[in-house]
């Protein structure tokens, strides 16, 4: 048997540029259609109207023809396998034979959902099952992708991502971040094209903007740090304030009072989560997620569980005498019941602490410091200090060595240091 078995095929001559050829469609055979001059389509036999499109280009599509002339995209063979393809094309057939029009819920599916409905109504609930960070996903979905929110799905193009993304960039944002939303767009209607929502995936052929690669990290100067710090205290004076003077008037009214923050260490819980951040490295998402079981007093430590580090590995980050000092204050005014380390007034873990850390960096009059940049003054300032890089690339949970590198630079100064041993 030749190509694809000819012998046991039936050519049908459907158009001067189309031609079909029936037989039983297996993996095999999927995998080993070849493209031609011309698109050609392979039907089954064991299940009428099911087919396998063939481009020049060599794409190869599930389509179902639930009835002539009539047919509905099942989706390509990099995201299907025979089986789970066959299976849908017998779900929309037992549809149609119900008296349902595939086509046309799909069309009005197309219609009736605008970006939001879809996120809430659908993409929502899978990314609670099956994304780690979650939480975030559907933030920067509903705050990044915010364009998109009110235009139905079919109004999702090419043209309007593209003017979206490059005013991303215009207003200062870098390519890295127009491209990481481009990104969470992009898998959200990858979704909506598997789940029959959307016909063609807008998005597919688009690439991501290019964008030089940034060895250059940004860290705290000691003159920065020392001006952090300043900021810090005075948000803790000028918070007990505001809540003495508040506690005052509601007792005069005979209004129940908010705690005391007279013999609290922190007023809130912006100064712990810094200070933890900058003394032990860890991502944003590791420290929200960080529970009080995480926490080892009596060994001095704290563990990221793989289910909540990036590179998906366990790793065990030595307390110093601040980080100690700081998780050892802020248990002793935590409730009992608090599962979390930091969690907001309902008890819940804290979403992000955006805002009250962007007015600390104006207070400070810090600029182009984000918060993941802690992560990289903590690594500086170990490899200024001489720790091998191997430690710590261990204590950031890096994956790669040369990760390592890149957050571990040295700063100038140093590096003037460092080679005038050779004077």
């Amino acid at each position: 048997m030749t190509g694809l078995g000819e012998s046991f095929c039936t050519y049908i001559a459907l158009t001067s540029e189309n031609v079909a050829m029936k037989m039983k469609l297996t993996q095999a055979v999927v995998d080993k259609a070849t493209n031609k001059t011309k698109p050609y389509e392979i039907r089954d036999i064991k299940l009428t109207g099911f087919l396998l499109r063939i481009q020049p280009s060599g794409h190869k599509t599930y389509y179902c023809e639930y009835r002539r002339g009539a047919r509905v995209k099942i989706g390509t063979h990099d995201r299907y396998n025979l089986k789970s393809a066959r299976d849908k094309a017998k779900k929309i057939i037992a549809s149609y034979n119900q008296g349902a029009d595939p086509a046309a819920r799909l069309r009005q599916a197309r219609e009736i959902h605008t970006y939001r409905d879809f996120l809430e109504e659908r993409y929502f609930e899978w990314v609670d099952i099956n994304h780690k960070s979650a939480r975030g996903t559907k933030r920067r979905l509903l705050v990044d992708c915010s364009y998109f929110l009110n235009k139905r799905l079919g109004e999702i193009t090419p043209q309007e991502v593209e003017k979206w993304r490059l005013a991303k960039v215009a207003k200062g944002n870098s390519p890295h971040t127009a491209n990481r939303c481009f990104a969470y767009l992009r898998a959200s209607l990858t979704k909506a094209e598997e789940w029959d929502i959307i016909k063609e995936h807008p998005l597919r052929k688009m690439k991501l903007i290019r964008a030089t690669k940034n060895l250059n990290v940004r860290f705290l100067s000691e003159e920065e740090e020392k001006r952090l710090r300043i900021a810090m205290d005075q948000r803790e004076i000028t918070k007990r304030r505001k809540r003495a003077s508040g506690n005052k008037w509601r007792k005069i009214r005979n209004k129940s009072l908010f705690p005391d923050l007279a013999g609290a260490m922190y007023a809130d819980h912006l100064k712990p989560m810094v200070l933890l951040s900058i003394n032990t490295g860890v991502r944003k998402g590791e420290l929200l997620s960080l529970k009080w079981h995480h926490v080892n007093f009596d060994l001095r430590q704290i563990t990221i569980e793989g289910a909540n580090a990036k590179s998906r590995k366990t790793r065990h980050i030595p307390l110093n005498k601040e980080a100690m000092s700081v998780l050892t204050n802020w248990k002793e005014q935590s409730t009992s019941t608090q599962k979390y380390v930091f969690t907001n007034k309902n008890g819940k873990p804290f979403v992000d602490p955006k805002k009250s850390w962007i007015l600390l960096l104006e207070k400070a009059e810090i600029h182009n410091f984000r918060w993941h940049d802690m992560r990289h003054h903590f690594a500086s300032k170990l490899a200024m200090a001489g720790v091998d890089l191997n430690t710590i690339r261990e204590l950031l949970g890096h994956s790669s060595y040369e990760m390592t590198l890149r957050y571990a630079h040295l700063s100038a100064g140093h590096k003037a240091e460092a080679v005038s041993v050779l004077d």
